[in-house]
């Protein structure tokens, strides 16, 4: 695969020769995807033509303009987390923007930062916590792209305290004609970033949503995100060393809750009174799997303990209590925390019980979530067989036990999937449980009978989420053309406006939704 005659060349020129690449082996390792290669059909299948680096907005630019004029097909990336990140067509450029790294600013008495593509959280993290603050980090993992997260979803640990995809301001954003467009009140004269949604022109919701654009409507290449109070140390307080280390945090100003209930629907009463009450900064169910896999030093030590492990922990809910304006705070919370519990029927796991020091880090990985690195131990994949968001708790759990488990299930009996009769889902809170999404885990080894039964499944959740006209989570792509005709044909204004804002179709032309609907 290759580019049009002097299109390389242009970039060259543009860039200068160190940042452009053809060789082979790089392009190759851009053909994959390091999360669910066995799962996703376009793995492998393109490598790009070339890899480019730009070291800023202007290089962006120019990027984009050279393929407008040779017309040659590009995508965006952050961290390279999610499929979007993977040439779906021959002769495509990878806009990789690793040299554009840096933390251009963190403003403490507005409580923002403005980021690179590139920022980690990781990174943005631990110069918020040497002032005071905080950001809501992806459960996705400590190395993911703030910018690129906020795109696509914005979800967060404490999201339960500070909202879910709600922390981007202004964006400068070089849309797919090269142009280069400032947003919020960054688009004043002046060019400051503290407000997103006035004080200027207001076009993100172009940009983000459930899933985001996927970097079919060019790319961002600054961006401000809100920043929050934080009581705790300036730095994580880590004991010990990966993968055998805990964090523990000042009790006064921090306290975790791990919570038994007698059954799933006292735990989900329990979310919505937390909730009602505005209590807590992070309340969520994680599946027994996941809290194991992350426990577990080994392989060999997981599957020990997992058969029995697996009986005990369930309709296990995790609050934690964050004293963001004082110890006071966290006192009067437990209290309220407390009487909710006594209600429902819940049962606190004791501190220093087998169960509590297996669940116990949870406190820390909803600050600096540090699951993925470990999640991968007990097979070669895991994903969620689908997802749903709604802004009922209940509803989503009801849509997890009715399509989403059965689907499982079957690819258990096939031995697609390891076996897991938790159904335990990751159940999550956001806005004070005014907005929860569900996420059923499954592990699985890199196996094309494995993937094919995945993305079967996936669809089929999705259809039936929209028949009932509830919300999928990651409708990617192809994926619209199942949801848009029951969700009042939203695909096909996205794709007006998509192929209003890039008529020849070269930023990341499958997203967010392809040109024509995927062959049956």
């Amino acid at each position: 695969m290759s580019l049009p005659k002097g299109a390389y060349e242009a970039l060259s020129n543009a860039l200068g020769p160190a940042n452009i690449c053809d060789d082979p082996g790089v392009t190759c390792a851009y053909s994959y995807m390091w999360l669910l290669h066995s799962t996703h059909a376009q793995s492998g299948r393109y490598r790009p033509a070339a890899v480019a680096l730009p070291g800023g907005t202007a290089d962006v630019q120019s990027i984009i303009q050279i393929a407008n004029r040779y017309r040659f097909n590009y995508i965006p990336v952050g961290t390279n987390l999610l499929p979007p990140t993977i040439p779906a067509r021959p002769d495509t450029v990878i806009i990789d923007p690793k040299r554009m790294n840096a933390i251009v600013d963190i403003d403490e008495q507005n409580m923002y930062a403005v980021v690179q593509p590139y920022v980690t959280y990781a990174q943005l993290q631990a110069e918020a916590m040497k002032r005071g603050l905080t950001i809501t980090v992806a459960e996705a993992g400590a190395q993911v792209s703030v910018l690129a997260n906020n795109m696509f979803q914005g979800m967060g640990g404490t999201g339960h305290k500070f909202g879910f995809n709600r922390g981007v301001l202004g964006c400068d954003w070089v849309l797919p004609t090269g142009e280069l467009l400032k947003i919020g009140s960054r688009g004043n004269a002046g060019g400051e970033w503290f407000w997103g949604d006035c004080a200027g022109l207001n076009l993100k919701g172009l940009l983000r949503g459930d899933s985001g654009h996927c970097g079919g409507l060019g790319m961002v290449t600054a961006m401000a995100v809100k920043l929050f109070p934080y009581p705790g140390p300036t730095v994580f307080p880590v004991k010990g060393s990966n993968p055998d280390f805990t964090a523990e945090f000042p009790k006064d100003r921090f306290r975790l809750n791990l919570i038994k209930f007698p059954e799933r629907k006292k735990l989900i009463d329990a979310m919505y009174e937390i909730g009602h009450a505005e209590i807590a900064a992070c309340v969520h169910e994680e599946p027994a799997s996941m809290v194991l896999s992350y426990a577990s030093p080994s392989v060999e030590a997981f599957w020990e303990k997992w058969p029995e492990f697996k009986k005990k922990w369930r309709n296990v809910l995790s609050v934690t209590l964050i004293g963001f304006s004082s110890p006071a705070q966290v006192a009067y919370e437990q209290k309220v925390l407390d009487a909710i519990v006594k209600e429902q029927g819940g049962e606190y796991i004791k501190e220093g019980s087998e169960l509590w020091e297996i669940g116990k880090d949870n406190l820390g990985e909803q600050i600096r979530c540090g699951f993925s690195n470990r999640l991968f131990r007990i097979a070669g994949d895991f994903f969620v067989i689908g997802g749903f968001s709604f802004d009922s708790i209940d509803q989503s759990y009801k849509m997890s036990e009715a399509y989403m488990w059965p689907i499982i299930e079957e690819g258990q009996r096939k031995g697609h999937f390891i076996e897991d009769d938790t159904h335990n889902d990751w159940l999550n809170s956001y806005q004070l449980g005014h907005y929860s999404e569900t996420e059923p885990l499954i592990y699985m080894e890199h196996d094309l009978e494995a993937g094919g039964s995945f993305i079967n499944g996936y669809a089929r959740t999705i259809t039936e989420a929209v028949k009932r006209k509830m919300a999928p989570t990651w409708p990617l792509g192809p994926m619209n053309y199942i949801a848009g005709p029951h969700m009042c044909n939203y695909h096909e204004l996205v794709l007006k406006i998509k192929k209003t804002m890039d008529p020849r179709m070269t930023s990341n032309p499958d997203y967010p939704v392809p040109p024509e609907p995927p062959k049956a």
